[in-house]
């Protein structure tokens, strides 16, 4: 598996804590591929590039789902 990953996450779930745990996941998973988020507000996307790098792998993609729910990979 390699990136970069795309995660989508719409705006009204995008709470400080939700946020934060974002961020601890990702700093779990430490490595060179570029994380996006895409965040959803109606039909409007926006895309931000994170300051994460992260290794990607099984674990990770689980941890997220886990998180954001099973449809926030893209």
């Amino acid at each position: 598996m390699s990136g970069p990953i795309s995660i989508a996450l719409s705006e009204f779930r995008a709470t400080t804590e939700t946020v934060r745990s974002l961020g601890e996941v990702l700093s779990r998973h430490r490595g060179d591929s570029e994380v996006r988020l895409k965040l959803i507000k109606g039909d409007v996307a926006r895309i931000f590039e994170l300051p994460h790098q992260v290794r990607v792998s099984a674990d990770l993609y689980g941890e997220l789902k886990s998180l954001l729910g099973p449809a926030c990979l893209l």
